[in-house]
This record gives C-alpha cells, sequence and structure tokens, in this order.
C-alpha cells in the first residue's frame, strides 16, 4: 500500500473516485499478489486457489453504496467470499489513470506516441505548510514530535524545516500560567518561526503533537494548504507520432495493437495525423481538453453518441477501441513496477499480472453466407 501511494497516490484520484484498501486486513502480510483490471468469478477464483494474498484491482469492487450484502446476488456474493477468505482488495482508479507511468502513459505508448504529457494536469492539494512559534529552547523538542508523524518530508530528504527569528508580542491573562512573563503584563519575547511541510491527512496529528510537547498554554500555529502543480500527474496524454500518418491506417493499426475486436471513428480529423490524445476507459468528456491541447484525434474506450458531431465541430476525430481493451494494457506494467519497487524497498513479495481475463463486451459476427 506505500508502495503504491508513492506511485499513484490517493489525492490524485477524482473526488468521486473509491481508491485505497477495499477489502481486507492492512496489516496482513502480503507475500503473494496479483495485478487485474476487474474482478470477476474467474479472478476470484483463481486468486483463491493460487493463495493470492493481495488483489490489485483498477476497477474499484466497492464503488456505489452498498444497500444490502446478499450471498444470492453475484455482485455482493463475490464480496462476501473475498471478505471471508485471508485475500486483500486494493483498488488503484483515476490515481493509475493520472500517475506517470500509469494507464495512460502506457495506452500512449501502445500507439507509438513520444513527448507524452498531462491532457489535465493534475494539482497536488496534498501537501500544507505547518508554522509554529517556539522559544528557541523548545524548538528541537517541538521539531522532533512533528518528524515523528511524518512532517518535514520533501521527496526522499527527511527532517527538512526551516527556523528564522523574530519577536513576538502578547499580552498574558490575569489567571494565565505563562511560560514567559508575568499574569496581565504584556510581553515582547525573542522566538523562532518553526516551518515545514506536513501531508494534508496528517495535519490533525500535527497539531496535536505541537500540544502536547509546546511549552506555551496557548501555541501560536498556522496551516497553509499548499496548492501548486504536479509534475506529471493529470488526467489523459497528449502526444506526437513518430511521423504523420493517415487517419484511417492509424485507426486500423492502434486497433489491431490493442485487439480491439471492433472500432469506431467519429468526428472530422484531418486525413494526416500525428498529433494524438489518449484518454482510456471512457474519455469523450475530455474531447474540449484535446482539441485545446492540438490533438487531430482523441482515442479512448468509449464515448456517448452526441461527443462524434462535438468532434466534428471541434475540427477533430474520436477514436473507440473498447474500454477494456484501453485499460487493460496497464496490468503487466502494473505488476513489473510494483515488483521492481518492492525489490527496491527490501521487501519480498511475488507480484505477477492476471492474464485471464476478458472483455465483457463481445463483437457479434454475422454468419457466413
Amino acid at each position: 500500500m506505500r508502495v503504491m501511494e508513492q506511485w499513484a497516490p490517493a489525492w490524485s484520484a477524482e473526488s468521486w473516485d473509491k481508491v485505497g484498501l477495499q477489502v481486507g486486513d492492512p496489516a496482513a502480510p502480503a507475500p503473494k499478489a496479483w495485478t487485474a483490471l476487474e474482478l470477476g468469478e474467474e479472478l476470484l477464483a483463481d486468486a483463491l486457489q493460487a493463495k493470492v494474498a493481495m488483489l490489485l484491482v483498477h476497477h474499484p469492487v466497492l464503488f456505489q453504496p452498498l444497500e444490502q450484502l446478499r450471498v444470492d446476488r453475484p455482485e455482493t456474493a463475490r464480496l462476501i467470499k473475498a471478505a471471508c477468505s485471508p485475500m486483500a482488495i486494493f483498488a488503484a482508479h483515476t490515481n493509475l489513470d493520472s500517475a506517470p507511468g500509469g494507464v495512460n502513459d502506457v495506452l500512449g505508448e501502445c500507439l507509438g506516441l513520444s513527448e507524452l504529457t498531462p491532457l489535465v494536469a493534475a494539482q497536488d492539494q496534498s501537501t500544507a505548510k505547518l508554522v509554529v512559534f517556539t522559544p528557541p529552547e523548545a524548538m528541537e523538542t517541538v521539531s522532533e514530535a512533528l518528524y515523528a508523524v511524518g512532517a518535514g518530508r520533501i521527496g526522499d530528504y527527511l527532517e527538512c524545516s526551516f527556523a528564522g527569528v523574530g519577536v513576538g508580542s502578547f499580552l498574558v491573562p490575569e489567571n494565565g500560567e505563562p511560560y514567559l512573563g508575568r499574569p496581565g503584563q504584556k510581553e515582547m519575547v525573542e522566538e523562532l518561526r518553526l516551518e515545514m511541510v506536513v501531508p494534508a491527512a496528517l495535519v490533525p496529528q500535527a497539531l496535536e503533537a505541537v500540544r502536547r510537547v509546546h511549552p506555551y498554554e496557548e501555541p501560536a500555529v498556522d496551516i497553509y494548504h499548499l496548492r501548486q502543480p504536479a509534475q506529471g500527474f493529470g488526467m489523459g496524454r497528449v502526444g506526437r507520432l513518430a511521423a504523420p500518418e493517415e487517419a484511417g491506417s492509424f485507426a486500423r493499426r492502434a486497433a489491431a495493437q490493442l485487439g480491439a475486436g471492433w472500432a469506431h471513428m467519429g468526428g472530422r480529423p484531418p486525413e494526416k495525423i500525428e498529433r494524438v490524445a489518449v484518454v482510456g476507459g471512457s474519455g469523450g468528456d475530455l474531447l474540449p481538453q484535446a482539441a485545446a491541447a492540438g490533438a487531430q484525434l482523441l482515442v479512448t474506450g468509449e464515448a456517448r453518441h452526441h461527443v462524434a458531431q462535438q468532434a466534428a465541430d471541434l475540427g477533430l476525430g474520436i477514436l473507440c477501441l473498447g474500454h477494456y481493451q484501453t485499460e487493460v494494457v496497464i496490468v503487466k506494467p502494473w505488476a513489473h513496477r510494483l515488483a521492481q519497487a518492492l525489490a527496491d524497498q527490501g521487501l519480498n513479495s511475488i507480484v505477477e499480472p492476471y492474464t485471464g481475463g476478458v472483455d465483457p463486451w463481445q463483437p457479434v459476427v454475422p454468419e457466413e453466407e
């Protein structure tokens, strides 16, 4: 879970999404893990038989609120069976779409695109800056308490902070018991302004740590929520082909590359295309962003009917190759990347891709005359 948070953090998921550990014990061992697109009957049976300890899926198994848990209904029977087993289920959905090296980067590379950049850049709101004013002799104690809850980390650097010298003033209440000064008196004392970054999710723990060790009755603490571009994160990708290609030829090649049993193209692509946007799954809603990014064609899994006309109005094409086909490309690279990251951190776990999945939608083949 920690390795996945480092690669595809939960903050990068869409606000409506449900990601992270959905079934199981976060403290359980995970000697064997599988990556897969989505949970189905065959995958569940195969995973249980193979004694898989952790199943990582792209499509969340818990998405809509559950009103009943019944064994006579397949969609909840699977959850009951999984929950009664020792196996954990973890979902990485739109955060895996957004992450560098995630679904959309892999999809773009499969189609021969280079110079890939996010179609819609994500804004990292996962970090805050905590500022606390302390007497000089208390700075080390306060700093250590904050480091202990996870504050002060910038990339791989730990215990990062900054302190500046200033003068603080305050009026002590008559019934106060100040660390510095006397009741009823206004005081001016030398203080340090100590600041460090802290994950937004850990702000409550950081505030508690400050109040627990700070010598003042009422320590002054400021929290600034940071909003800054997140390098490489964002929905969709836009990139460039090595050389201009005829739109129809690209569509046929893309369908063959992804194993799409059917493909539909709409809109009005130019005769030759070079700049292409990709959005795995259902990406028709990002058509205006693709046009604004200069894409001549948007490749996605599926789109609503009227998006084809919208594409024509915007002067680009839209190519739909199947929701399954545009997302299943991540399963093998996901397993490889996770296995490598675990090995690099000295963790002993076997991670394998589940390749037995099938598209729930199948083309209808006309009978031969």
